[in-house]
């Protein structure tokens, strides 16, 4: 009982630093938004006056930091960090005690010694930036500071969950603690003795066996990249090179421009769908084929793939479709099944459409061209949006009850709708035809557009304070989560590198008697199973690194190889048993999980067609950068 008031007393005062870590955040919004203010200033003042602002990079770059480290705690608090629970969420009680105790030990000790490294590099360092010699010492405090923070919320969530254990049952304290520190023990023995001499590549495999175990224990996906990474870096190259990657790395990862389009497209997806721009495309697509069998659904569909030209995840476009569509295709009768998978899937679309943060990723991880990638993307989406709307139309011929013909539209309100298209199209224009035309770069595109949609949403009157901040919030939870991963994938992709794998990978199967085709199947293949069981950003950014060197041992087209990985990838967000479209549709309807697993199959069948169309046939995602030299 005594333990108990202890453990209470000592979470109660970690509580205390909510309040703080959430103002703390606050800052990071404020900066964020100046980062997209200066970012729309340097193009005007450059295109216009021809006076670019000078260092306008660097501060960037800079100002990147404190988004992500402002954040990296409250993503914590929301549970924003990506996880697997599919095992871990089915265990009994007690078994997910120990299992979050054994994520929370090894994540604390991890970002215990990031703060370490990037702490001694903080207070050593002697570089500043280019352009204004700005030090870059307080910035690699504020990753320290930061790191901080979220050790603090992982240390009140361990002891919140030992505060469990000791309720429930004692016994499993010796698991819950002993398990980690086992581990901990081992990881630091082979870091420091090399006991067994395995080659590079042999390491690489075995960390790569290992990540996949680990990742069924629930613990936070980015932290075991982080460890994996820092163990084979040790491994391979010694205990110096590691300590020197983990104390930059994470930096360098959020420090680096090309990266800069990731953050303004996530937060222009969230300002326009917070400003409810879907629903003005849904009810375009509505009056003009919603009184066809299935009609809403389609309606549905066009409409993501309408939303998709302003967002660039799969998650908006299911969201705001569910809120709008699925209360429509309700008022009409529609059968949930037709009604829940559409919109379950139809969602994905938002990253084959430009923006896409997708190929904002991939882009960066194969240097490649993003605005090429941006137009490659337009007519495989094209085609996966008339598969699905094909395969609409297909259902409900063969059963007329599941999408019954809503109202018919006047020719005069068709056309009158089309009115509601132009703050969608026109800051689709604004983004991809400013860097075609080249008043502005791929990356300052991301800028443009998140200030256009900011502009848009209070022009109309559709974004209050509270949208606002809601965009914001929702933004700044996402980007920590989604830099925290890349940190880690950044690590453990350098220790793969390192151990020389995928070029070992790669020429195996380059001498193999098999043609490039079944290469790519076995590619997709691979891919398709990953996706089952990681979500789908991990699983972009830990595969890229590995199947690269196949596909350039092959000549293949990046550009078309990187269609192929973003289909995949929405393959992964829709195909059971842990597609997040899934989750989220669970979260919004009354259904069972195995129902919509049931309603998304056809529509992943649709999806797993496109895939196999592009393979195919290459030169539909290469003929229109091609054909605009883009």
């Amino acid at each position: 009982m005594e333990n108990n008031k202890t453990l209470k007393s000592i979470i109660f005062a970690l509580e205390r630093f909510v309040p703080f870590i959430n103002w703390f955040s606050i800052v990071g919004m404020v900066i964020f938004v100046a980062m997209v203010c200066l970012t729309f200033l340097d193009v005007i003042m450059r295109y216009i006056f021809n006076r670019p602002f000078a260092g306008s990079i660097e501060i960037t770059e800079l100002m990147m930091i404190i988004v992500v480290f402002t954040g990296i705690a409250v993503a914590q608090i929301e549970k924003a960090h990506v996880t697997v629970d599919i095992i871990t969420s089915k265990l009994k009680q007690g078994a997910q005690l120990v299992m979050s105790g054994f994520s929370n030990i090894l994540s604390i000790a991890i970002l215990v010694l990031i703060i370490i490294q990037t702490f001694r590099y903080a207070i050593t360092a002697r570089e500043g930036t280019f352009v204004f010699h700005i030090p870059v010492n307080g910035f690699f405090g504020l990753v320290t500071f930061g790191s901080g923070l979220f050790v603090l919320v992982l240390i009140r969530d361990f002891l919140k969950n030992l505060l469990s254990c000791l309720s429930y049952k004692k016994e499993l304290l010796t698991l819950l603690i002993g398990i980690p520190i086992l581990i901990l023990i081992l990881a630091i023995y082979i870091v420091i003795s090399k006991p067994i001499g395995l080659s590079p590549s042999t390491a690489g495999l075995i960390g790569i066996i290992l990540m996949l175990i680990f990742f069924v224990t629930g613990m936070p996906i980015a932290f075991i990249l982080m460890g994996l990474g820092f163990i084979l870096v040790s491994y391979i190259r010694g205990l110096d090179a590691s300590l020197s990657l983990i104390s930059i790395s994470w930096y360098r990862t959020v420090a680096s421009y090309p990266w800069s389009p990731l953050m303004f497209f996530i937060l222009m997806g969230f300002l326009c769908f917070h400003a409810g721009l879907g629903r003005d495309l849904f009810e375009i697509s509505r009056n003009w084929i919603g009184h066809l069998r299935g009609g809403l659904a389609m309606a549905s569909v066009a409409a993501c793939a309408g939303f998709g030209a302003v967002v660039g995840d799969t998650l908006s476009g299911t969201i705001a479709m569910a809120a709008i569509g699925l209360p429509e295709m309700k008022r009409y009768n529609y059968k949930d099944f037709l009604a829940i998978g559409t919109i379950t899937c139809s969602g994905t679309l938002g990253t084959l459409i430009p923006p896409s943060l997708g190929f904002i990723i991939y882009a960066n991880l194969t240097e490649q061209s993003i605005g090429r990638l941006f137009i490659a993307g337009i007519l495989p989406g094209i085609i996966c949006a008339l598969i699905m709307m094909g395969l609409i139309y297909f259902l409900c011929r063969i059963d007329p009850s599941l999408g019954p013909p809503a109202s018919k539209s006047t020719w005069k309100e068709r056309f009158l709708s089309l009115k509601n298209s132009g703050p969608v199209a026109g800051l689709f224009l604004l983004v991809i035809g400013g860097m075609y035309a080249g008043i502005f770069t791929a990356n300052e595109g991301g800028g443009i557009g998140a200030f256009g949609a900011l502009f848009l949403g209070l022009a109309m009157r559709r974004l209050n304070w509270n949208g606002f901040k809601n965009a914001l919030i929702n933004s700044a939870k996402f980007i920590a989560m989604c830099f925290t991963l890349l940190g880690g994938a950044n690590m453990f992709g350098y220790a793969v590198t390192t151990s020389n794998l995928p070029n070992l990978m790669a020429n195996f199967v380059s001498n193999l008697a098999i043609s490039p085709l079944a290469v790519m199947g076995i590619i997709v293949l691979i891919l398709l199973i990953l996706g089952c069981f990681i979500p789908s950003i991990p699983m972009l950014v830990i595969c890229i690194p590995v199947f690269l060197p196949t596909a350039q041992v092959f000549g293949w087209d990046l550009v078309w190889f990187g269609v192929i990985m973003v289909l995949m990838l929405n393959l992964a967000c829709v195909t059971p048993p842990f597609g997040i479209n899934l989750f989220v549709m669970k979260g919004l309807t009354d259904r069972t999980m195995g129902f919509i697993y049931l309603s998304a199959l056809p529509f992943v069948i649709a999806l797993i067609i496109t895939v196999i169309i592009i393979v195919l046939f290459p030169e539909l995602s290469l003929w229109l950068p091609n054909l605009i030299k883009f």
